[in-house]
C-alpha cells in the first residue's frame, strides 16, 4: 500500500484551499445540464489489462463521472450550456493529472523494486534557504547538507521513491504539462525541488531510510510545462528513469479517461472511439 508520510518536524501552515464550490459567491447561478447520468452510456474501451490495476482504471472513470455530475457556476459570457461544458473539461483535465500521478505511484510500488511515499511533508531549514539564495543550481547539484537548525518552512512533495536495491532516492513533483506554467509557479516548484535535493539524504535518514543518493526531478508528463531542463523528466523518459514500464500505465488510464469523457459529453460532437492526440 502506498504510504502517506508527514515528517514529525513538518506542520502544515495556513488554511487549506477551499473547494471550488465553496469559493463561488453565494447565490451564484447554477446550471443543471445533464452531462452525467443523462448522457450517452460510455462505450467499452480496450486497454492493456496488465498496465495498471482494475481499481485504478475504475478511478479514472470515476474522476470523469465526478466532473460530469457536478453543477458549476454560470459564466455570463458563455451562457448555460457552454459554461457547464467548459467547466467539465477544465475539471477533467485537473483530475487527469491526479490520476496520472496515481498510476505512476502504483506501477512503481507494484514493481517490488521501490518504496513509494506520496504527499510527503519536508521541512526546509534556514541553512538550506541561505545556500539556495547564495549558490547557483550548478554549484548545488552535488551538495548534500544535514537536516539541522531551525525550520524555515515546510514543503510538500508529490512523490518520494527509494530504489530498494541501489538505495537511490528520487524526490518528485508531478505535472501533467500540457501547457506552459506561469513563471511564478515554475520558480516556486523549482525552488522546492532544489531544496529537496539539497536536504534529501538527511531528510530520508530522519524518516529511517538510509539512501546513497537523492535526486530531485520535475516529472512533466507531456513535456510542455516550461521547467528547467536540468530538473525535467518527460513522460517519454520515465521508463528509462525508473527502469519499469510506467508509460503503458499512463497510456491506459488516459485512454479510459478520454473515452469516458467523449461518451459523456455528446454535445461536443466528439467521436467516443477516437484516440486522444498527444503529439
Amino acid at each position: 500500500m502506498t504510504n502517506i508520510v508527514a515528517h514529525p518536524a513538518a506542520v502544515r501552515s495556513g488554511q487549506r484551499r477551499p473547494r471550488a464550490a465553496a469559493q463561488s459567491a453565494a447565490g451564484a447561478a447554477r446550471i443543471p445540464v445533464p452531462l452525467g447520468g443523462g448522457a450517452v452510456p460510455p462505450a467499452p474501451v480496450t486497454v492493456v489489462a496488465t498496465a495498471c490495476s482494475p481499481e485504478l482504471l475504475a478511478a479514472a472513470e470515476t474522476a470523469v463521472d465526478g466532473a460530469l455530475d457536478a453543477v458549476f457556476a454560470l459564466d455570463p459570457l458563455l451562457g448555460p450550456d457552454l459554461s457547464q461544458i467548459a467547466s467539465v473539461l477544465a475539471s477533467v483535465v485537473k483530475r487527469h493529472g491526479i490520476v496520472l500521478e496515481a498510476a505512476l505511484a502504483e506501477v512503481l510500488e507494484q514493481s517490488g523494486r521501490y518504496l513509494v511515499l506520496r504527499g510527503v511533508a519536508m521541512p526546509i531549514t534556514h541553512a538550506a534557504q541561505q545556500l539556495l539564495s547564495r549558490k547557483s543550481p550548478e554549484a548545488l547539484r552535488d551538495m548534500s547538507i544535514a537536516l539541522q537548525g531551525a525550520v524555515a518552512q515546510t514543503v510538500f512533495l508529490d512523490l518520494v521513491v527509494v530504489d530498494l536495491s541501489t538505495r537511490r532516492a528520487i524526490l518528485a513533483e508531478v505535472k501533467r504539462g500540457s501547457g506552459k506554467s506561469e513563471m511564478r509557479k515554475r520558480h516556486q516548484v523549482e525552488w522546492v525541488l532544489r531544496a529537496a535535493q539539497l536536504q534529501g539524504r538527511a531528510f530520508l535518514a530522519s524518516l529511517g531510510y538510509q539512501v546513497a543518493s537523492a535526486q530531485a526531478v520535475l516529472i512533466d508528463v507531456y513535456g510542455r510545462g516550461g521547467f528547467s531542463a536540468d530538473l525535467t523528466v518527460t513522460g517519454a523518459d520515465l521508463d528509462a528513469l525508473f527502469e519499469v514500464p510506467v508509460g503503458a500505465a499512463l497510456e491506459a488510464v488516459t485512454t479510459v479517461l478520454a473515452a469516458r469523457l467523449r461518451a459523456g459529453v455528446p454535445a461536443l460532437g466528439l467521436d467516443a472511439g477516437a484516440a486522444p492526440d498527444r503529439s
